[in-house]
């Protein structure tokens, strides 16, 4: 990955968003899109439903489709 470093002026305008964000240029192209950091503090005291063990177990599982396995079917379907 590439990283840029931007200006505290750009910096300031890319604050506070609580979404997605398009990049375009000065013609209205799209170049990118910016995906603001989640704010970790909202998960903050809350648990998941699910025990560690369990989350364990299925991490371990080996279910599920290959890529190469949804992709055929997916063109199949063309």
């Amino acid at each position: 990955m590439t990283r840029v470093t931007i200006d505290p002026i750009t910096r300031a305008k890319l604050s506070n968003l609580d979404s997605y964000l398009e990049l375009c240029d000065e013609t209205g192209n799209v170049i990118g899109y910016f995906t603001p950091l989640e704010d970790r503090a909202l998960y903050k005291g809350v648990d998941s439903p699910e025990s560690d063990e369990e989350l364990d177990r299925r991490s371990r599982e080996e279910s599920g489709r290959s890529l190469d396995d949804i992709l055929r079917d997916l063109e199949k379907r063309r």
